[in-house]
């Protein structure tokens, strides 16, 4: 199949959706109506209002609904098959040269040796050469196979005799070379040399070490000795590792200062911690990141602990590099040594590599011959060792992969662990000991073919291959013939030597960019492309600009701008300055003079990381602080990460006056080309060699800059921009960094005007452009998910604006943060108050006034609460203060907890700012809280009493920098302070959301695009009792997306705009309160719009419509693309017996290969989408089936005739076929005798199909459903959690009610449900089992625990509702599994197709049956 299509799926989806959206282009006029959107990941929720939140109608329904789609993933996956894909043809592609080059030579001595090697994979039958040998390679009448594989057992045996003494038979030579191309060893050390004396291991080793921070260990010293225990023979891997952690002790350099606040004796034992990690991770031990990093990280098990064997690093890198960010270089240069370890292994010094695989053939010769004759004693162990094959016994025959039955191989460590457990209980004998001995050192009976060869360098092979044409040469003159100016000699060592560049790319130009594929290469010259023409063929240098242009991102903020490579010096700064600019000194930030210098005395020096302590020691050092003084340094997270290394390098190489812009340019070549040096150099060359002599360029292309930031330079340093208070001196975003404290978020917020400048740039860009969305939504630089998402939000305004002839004047737009947050997932809330509490010394805990059992009591007692009963906000606050209350400091009863007598209190008012994270919130006791009402700050006389114990607390971890900042604070909040929460209110942060109404604003610049916070949609859900049941039906995002209107009009006109002033006029004093916003009337900014929020009538109305279930939901349909089938090939034996069409050969194109019953081929073949077909059967009768058609075929541009042909091929008794429906999809909506169902995937001759009916209870049922549904959720993660003790909030008249599961009112909703089953409209379901479940459930669900009906009741409801498609239903007596329908559909009384719009708003059907 073509690349093309297996890769173009994102872009079809969208132009196959391209003339969908157009209401931009109309010149539509804007209409007094509203539209709300909520967005979430795999579903858009969308609701239409007037400016009195009255849903608008159309065609007698509500407009609003919710669409539902499959989450967008990622193309890591694909990408990954497709990258494979051009490796394996790209190799094809050079052993068909090497063919060319060997063809006429070859043809004078034997020509029909390439076809026979080609059909070698055939049967006799199949094969065209008409040679009734069975010899492949050599038919001669004196020289057959049989004589060549005795002469060379293996590859390498012919290589190694070929390099001493060479050959006259073309055969052997193109064997050879063959081999050594196919196997061509990685182009990690490109333009490197090394020959098979030298070692890399001391260079890999110090670039592995100079970049790991010690405290006192010299590793520089030490770095040979590493090498020495690394590389001794005759020593197991955890003997070396012990031996490379003593170094420690030997290598011990004391710091003139003492910076850190631990002892010398500590500083070495996490030394011996750190160096140990090193060595277990470069000799493929298990290895702990947290000690190698000392890192103190929430992570996940898998994250902290790290083995480098076979692909498992490569496999789980990405994941890696996600948690530990820049620490992954680290990780990769330990690799890097392991790489070196593992060829020193492979390849013994001063041996070729074929003679170090001779070496080891004859090595497992002999150790074969020792442990037959050691086993031979007992034939039976023998047997099992030598003979036996089966499944689960990794035994010799499965160690070199000879397993024929169930299991054909088994990995080394297996092997070695069922050897070593077999020769054990042997009588002692020197073989024993010799055979056990091999297993320790891993070194028993070597492979030739193991995965450890891929960390062999091109460079060994390329030795090889030049000595085997150097003796050759001689006795095979074709090989001097030249042709392009270039021997064939030459030729062969170009093909092994070249490798297309990565900055290159794809060489079909074809398929470029701008015709929506994915090359950029730029061409010199058309024609096909070999290793010898490639410069005459392609240009570097512009496909390097392109590979730029392409391929890096634009900047976050301005369109269409470049990004600046991560390490570019003003970059580099700006991430520093970012990062220094938010430290503060006892609550005070950096002054200048104190930045600059500590900027260039330590960031441009070379430094240790700078921790807090030695930050004091600086400040204390230059007399910035008292030395007597304490100081609290916050804001900062252990440690300053970023650092300025691109501009020591360069100083280090270009001396202090180098020239800044030309650095720039370097450092972007760098980051461009730096995994090719030679380009890299040619480069610098080309542009520098004025300024640059030889031994700089040499330095320069050693550096490894990796990675882009995500913005440009025009944004740090081209635009300007002034404090809107201050005097309008006009500066840029780099040299207010430089000048005050700012990070860029302050700089970014509305104090400054530097977002309506990007604004105003962005639109002067844009403007005249004809829109195209398409474009615009992959220039944002977002998920797959998102993408999506966003796209199908866009369809929809796009069809209600078509639908209403005019624009809306307002939209409100909410995007759910993804649930899936990145893998750096916090440990359990349990366990890190363990940890913690583990960590407190006995006598601090004293000192801070708790006593010995109070200590000891809150110790024990916290081991006995698990996560799900620390997810209680008041449990996890009593534990983080220690059992006081934060104002008093009295002790807090555990037992009275949860009664009225304390409360959680929030530090900044609740009624000034909606902020619920732990940092803002205390548990206090009620009375306490009464005193401390509403104010802020904290009363004095409670922070002189509790500063002591809070501060305890902070230095425990117990609570963070920016809680205890805000307890202690004395200054009142300010107008700045103030508009910064309302800021918080109204603007979103998050990045999806941003891209989503970028979009909408550019695509309807006239109209207003209002961002709604989830979480006050949320607050108004719980105020006024709408409560969302996910469980229940799809309604709820339409019903959000309905609140999104009305929450988000109301904020939106009560701050207005300019509330920065509002403040700065009326003071700090309190002048709105969020806890009450729908409690009073909110005018409009403009007085002609009257009231956003009536508080006589719009409730009224917000209820009435929040009743209503009128709502439309519609899917996305599904095509399937990607895979053809599944990438296991099955053996003839089992494909044979299959059913006809149940497999594929294994290439689609060869006919030979078609006969599955010979060659075995792939099942599980995947189907794009279906056809219903219309066909006469055996006995005359119509038949209507549906046909699914297999992915493969709908690739190919098929006719009518050719689907009417594959037709015919499943179903041969089908006369006189006719298409009758063209395309059927999953998750179509199909009504089937009377009922409505989303058509599903095919399993076997049926097809699933899943209720399409949206669930509706009576408004009573729902706080209770839940209740139920939360305490299910709450179960996942606690399995013995008590029904009972879950519950909810709800409204009853004006008055709140606790709900609370009940065995009495699970009864009643058993039976609730039970009659629903009987309804008219679900007597109509498939597989309605209502009688069954009468007779027997009833019984079974009285007799249950109230967690058990608790559990039951939710998979009843799934029976309605199938959000769910497996049934749980076994323990009522009943069994139940997914509906189907048979393909022939001819059978039903209905068959009908209901085809709807995005919306549902328009639909018609298609009656098939």
């Amino acid at each position: 199949m073509s690349i093309i299509n297996f890769r173009r799926r994102g872009l079809m989806e969208m132009q196959a959706s391209k003339q969908l959206i157009s209401s931009h282009l109309k010149e539509y006029p804007i209409k007094d109506y509203f539209v709300g959107l909520d967005i979430g990941t795999s579903s858009v929720g969308w609701a239409v209002t007037n400016k009195a939140y009255e849903l608008l109608k159309f065609r007698s329904h509500k407009m609003w609904g919710s669409r539902l789609f499959d989450e967008g993933k990622s193309a890591v996956v694909r990408r990954g098959f497709r990258s494979m894909r051009r490796r394996l043809e790209r190799r094809k592609l050079r052993l068909k040269l090497l063919e060319e080059l060997f063809a006429d030579a070859m043809a004078q001595v034997d020509p029909t040796f390439f076809m026979r090697l080609r059909e070698s994979k055939y049967h006799y039958e199949d094969k065209t050469t008409g040679h009734s040998s069975k010899h492949i390679l050599f038919i001669d009448k004196d020289y057959t196979d049989q004589d060549y594989f005795k002469e060379y057992p293996t590859i390498y045996h012919l290589r190694a005799e070929l390099m001493k003494s060479g050959t006259d038979d073309i055969r052997k030579l193109f064997l050879a070379v063959h081999h050594i191309l196919k196997y061509r060893g990685n182009f990690l050390y490109e333009g490197a040399t090394f020959d098979s004396n030298a070692s890399t291991l001391d260079d890999v080793l110090k670039q592995a070490l100079e970049n790991i921070t010690f405290n006192c260990f010299d590793c520089n010293s030490a770095i040979s000795f590493i090498g020495q225990i690394l590389m001794e023979t005759g020593k197991t891997k955890s003997d070396k590792a012990k031996a490379i952690e003593r170094l420690v002790d030997t290598y011990v350099v004391t710091d003139t200062v003492n910076i850190s606040s631990k002892t010398q004796k500590e500083q070495v034992k996490e030394d011996k911690r750190r160096l140990k990690a090193f060595a277990n991770l470069v000799l493929g031990l298990n290895a702990s990141l947290i000690d190698l990093f000392s890192s103190v990280e929430d992570l996940d098990e898998d994250l902290k602990k790290l083995q480098i064997t076979g692909d498992a690093y490569d496999d789980k890198r990405d994941e890696l590099a996600k948690a530990w960010s820049d620490e992954i270089h680290i990780i990769d240069d330990c690799k890097s040594v392991y790489d070196a370890i593992i060829l020193m292994s492979i390849k013994e010094p001063g041996l070729t590599i074929s003679e170090s695989k001779v070496k080891a053939f004859n090595k497992h010769k002999d150790d074969l011959a020792i442990l037959k004759s050691l086993l031979k004693a007992d034939r039976s162990i023998y047997n099992e060792m030598f003979k036996a094959d089966e499944k689960g016994l990794y035994n010799y025959v499965h160690y070199i992969k000879q397993g024929r039955t169930e299991e054909t191989s088994c990995n080394r460590e297996d092997f070695y662990k069922y050897t070593k457990k077999i020769v054990e209980g042997l009588p002692d004998s020197k073989d024993k000991e010799y055979i056990l001995g091999e297993i320790e050192l891993q070194t028993l009976l070597p492979l030739q073919r193991i995965k450890d060869n891929g960390v062999i360098p091109y460079q060994l092979h390329l030795e090889e291959l030049k000595t085997i044409l150097k003796t050759c040469g001689p006795k095979l003159p074709f090989l001097n013939e030249v042709a392009d100016g270039y021997s064939i000699a030459e030729k062969l060592i170009k093909m092994l030597e070249f490798r297309i560049p990565y900055y290159v790319g794809p060489l079909n130009t074809h398929h470029n960019v701008d015709k929506g594929g994915f090359a950029w290469a730029v061409r010199k010259a058309a024609g096909r492309v070999t290793p010898w023409n490639f410069d005459d063929k392609i240009d570097r240098e512009k496909s390097a600009a392109a590979f730029i242009k392409n391929l890096t991102n634009k900047c976050t903020y301005l369109l269409g701008e470049d990004v600046l490579p991560k390490s570019s010096l003003l970059y580099s700064e700006f991430m520093l300055l970012n990062e220094l600019n938010n430290v503060r000194i006892d609550g005070k930030p950096l002054e200048n003079a104190v930045k600059e210098h500590l900027i260039e005395a330590v960031f441009k020096q070379d430094h240790k990381k700078m921790t807090k302590n030695r930050i004091e020691q600086f400040l204390k050092d230059n007399n910035y602080i008292p030395k007597k003084h304490k100081p609290d340094i916050t804001g900062l997270d252990g440690e300053i990460k970023n650092d300025l290394v691109s501009y020591r390098d360069l100083v280090r190489i270009l001396g202090t006056n180098f020239d800044i812009s030309m650095a720039e340019d370097i450092i972007m070549d760098i980051t461009i080309f730096g995994e090719s040096k030679k380009m890299l150099r040619e480069t610098l060359r080309n542009k520098f060699a004025s300024y640059l002599d030889d031994e700089a360029i040499k330095k320069l292309s050693k550096l490894r800059y990796r990675d882009w930031g995500r913005l440009s330079k025009k944004l740090l340093n081209g635009i300007e921009g002034c404090d809107k208070t201050g005097d309008g001196t006009p500066e840029t975003i780099i040299q207010l960094m430089r000048g005050f404290h700012y990070n860029l978020m302050e700089l970014l917020g509305d104090k400054f005007s530097f977002m309506e400048r990007i604004q105003e740039i962005n639109d002067k860009l844009t403007e005249g452009q004809v829109v195209d969305p398409h474009d615009i939504i992959d220039e944002l630089a977002l998920s797959p998910a998102v993408k999506r998402a966003v796209w199908q939000a866009l369809r929809i305004v796009d069809e209600i604006v078509h639908i209403k002839k005019g624009l809306p004047s307002r939209i409100f737009v909410e995007v759910t943060r993804s649930n899936k947050t990145e893998k750096k997932k916090k440990d359990s809330r349990q366990k890190r108050l363990s940890d913690l509490y583990a960590a407190i010394k006995k006598d601090d805990a004293l000192l801070s006034g708790l006593s010995n059992e109070e200590f000891g009591g809150l110790k024990s007692g916290l081991a006995n609460y698990d996560d799900a009963a620390l997810r209680s906000k008041k449990l996890y606050l009593y534990y983080t203060q220690m059992g006081r209350c934060a104002y008093t400091g009295e002790v807090i009863e555990l037992s009275q907890l949860n009664t009225d007598n304390y409360d959680i209190d929030h530090i900044y008012p609740r009624s000034l700012t909606k902020e619920d994270s732990f940092d803002n919130l205390v548990l206090c006791k009620r009375t306490a809280n009464a005193q401390k009402s509403d104010t802020y700050p904290i009363a004095e006389e409670i922070q002189k009493a509790q500063k002591p114990f809070w501060s305890f607390l902070k230095q425990q971890g117990l609570i963070s920098e920016r809680k205890y900042e805000r307890l202690t604070r004395i200054t009142p909040l300010t107008a700045d302070d103030l508009s910064g929460f309302i800021a918080r209110q109204l603007v979103e942060t998050n990045q999806s959301v941003k891209a989503a109404t970028t979009l909408l604003r550019r695509l309807y610049p006239t109209i207003d695009v209002v961002f709604v916070k989830a979480e006050n949609v949320t607050d108004f859900r719980h105020d006024n009792n709408f409560i969302k049941v996910r469980s229940l039906n799809h309604h709820h995002h339409a019903k959000d997306a309905y609140l999104n209107i009305v929450v988000g009009n109301v904020y939106h006109e009560k701050f207005t705009r300019n509330f920065r002033a509002f403040f700065k006029k009326n003071g700090a004093n309190r002048t709105y309160n969020l806890a009450k916003m729908f409690n009073y009337d909110v005018k409009c900014t403009n007085a002609k719009d009257g009231k956003a929020w009536d508080v006589k009538n719009s409730m009224d109305i917000v209820k009435k419509m929040m009743d209503s279930n009128d709502v439309r939901v519609t899917k996305r349909l599904l095509e399937q693309s990607g895979a053809l089938a599944d990438a296991t090939v099955y053996k003839a034996t089992v494909a044979g017996k299959a059913k006809e069409g149940a497999y594929i050969g294994m290439k689609t194109k060869s006919s030979v290969f078609a006969d599955v019953a010979k060659y075995g081929g792939m099942t599980k073949i995947k189907n794009a989408y279906s056809i219903i077909v219309q066909y006469v059967g055996k006995k005359g009768e119509i038949i209507k089936e549906i046909v699914p058609l297999p992915i493969y075929l709908t690739n190919r541009n098929t006719t009518d005739q050719d689907l009417i042909d594959y037709v015919v091929s499943i179903i041969p008794q089908a006369k006189d076929i006719s298409i009758i429906y063209r395309k059927l999809c999953i998750n179509q909506l199909v009504k089937v005798n009377g009922f409505y169902y989303y058509l599903g995937g095919k399993t076997n001759s049926k097809f699933c199909i899943d209720n399409a009916i949206q669930v509706i209870v009576p408004n009573e049922w729902v706080p209770y459903l839940k209740v139920l549904e939360k305490f299910n959720n709450m179960r996942k993660d606690n399995k013995d959690l008590k029904a009972n003790v879950v519950s909810t909030r709800a409204f009853d008249n004006k008055h709140t009610i606790e709900v609370t599961i009940r065995e009495d009112k699970n009864i009643e909703f058993f039976n609730y449900l039970l009659n629903k089953l009987q309804m008219p409209i679900y007597q109509k379901m498939k597989g309605n089992k209502v009688v069954e479940l009468a007779e027997k459930g009833s019984v079974l669900f009285t007799k249950m625990s109230l967690e058990e009906q608790s559990i039951h009741l939710l998979e009843l409801l799934n029976l309605l509702t199938n959000q769910k498609t497996t049934f749980d239903v076994k323990a009522l007596g009943i069994t139940s599994s997914r509906s189907t329908v048979g393909s022939k559909i001819s059978t039903q009384e209905e068959f009908k197709i209901i085809s709807e719009s995005i919306t549902g708003l328009y639909s018609h059907e298609i009656a098939i049956v």
